[in-house]
């Protein structure tokens, strides 16, 4: 349960993260062995959720009894935005006025939500869409044979080379994605392998960009757990120091190139 409260606009220089879970959602835009971590903390933290009730007094706080209804607050669209921290509501500046909201633990919040998408972090750089699928994975604890958690030791082999099956929605919907972008000049397709860590390749995105690679990967990310939610896709920075960048830029053809 949680507690019912108003709270005030606080400074938005806070840095990000200012708590576990900011800190491995961090590393899970882009590190696959970090997601683990996430999702646990997922279930575990703590949330802030905007809600609709609104009391006579602002500086009144009131526990959350049994059977007490709440309204939370959605785009229009529908999707619930939640939040890792108070401050995180405040980024960006998007959000000014006094506002009524509930705290609630990560696993208590996805089973009231159940069924609809939620917006984490929607105005912040670090963020994740959470849709029903993978809220239902994570509630009956199927998601964790997915993420399991891969370690990279200096001798480990990675095998890397193109998917079986191509997946031509996800590179469809990613093109359209990077053509509105206009810092991403390039975008590679790949199936990559850790050896004896994996039975099977999973895709992986490498992506020539200007600029930080989670200025794409808020959105990327999510997009490509819609469209094949039951897979593992990393998304990689193309950068010249590295032999898994060299395999993209010397031995395939980029699916998205910006003109």
């Amino acid at each position: 349960m949680g507690l019912f409260d108003i709270f005030k606009r606080r400074k938005t220089d806070a840095t990000f993260p200012e708590n576990e879970l900011e800190k491995t959602l961090m590393d899970a835009t882009t590190n696959v062995s970090a997601r683990t971590a996430f999702y646990e903390k997922l279930l575990l933290n703590d949330f802030v959720v905007i809600t609709n009730n609104h009391y006579p007094s602002e500086e009144e706080v009131r526990m959350l009894e049994k059977d007490m209804k709440v309204q939370f607050a959605t785009f229009e669209d529908g999707k619930i935005p939640v939040f890792t921290s108070t401050n995180r509501i405040f980024d960006k500046g998007y959000i000014r006025e006094k506002l009524p909201y509930l705290a609630l633990k990560g696993q208590n919040l996805l089973s009231i939500t159940k069924g609809s998408t939620l917006i984490l972090n929607p105005y912040s750089d670090f963020g994740k869409e959470l849709i029903p699928s993978e809220i239902e994975s994570l509630l009956n604890g199927s998601i964790f044979d997915k993420t399991n958690e891969i370690i990279i030791e200096q001798d480990t082999e990675v095998q890397i080379g193109q998917p079986a099956k191509y997946p031509h929605e996800l590179v469809r919907a990613l093109s359209e994605l990077f053509y509105k972008k206009q810092h991403v000049n390039a975008a590679y397709l790949g199936a990559i392998k850790m050896d004896k860590t994996e039975k099977l390749p999973h895709l992986i995105i490498a992506i020539e960009i200007e600029g930080s690679l989670s200025s794409i990967t808020r959105e990327a990310g999510p997009l490509a757990e819609k469209i094949l939610p039951n897979e593992i896709i990393d998304f990689i920075q193309i950068d010249l120091e590295n032999g898994i960048s060299d395999y993209f830029l010397n031995q395939t053809e980029p699916f998205y190139k910006k003109d």
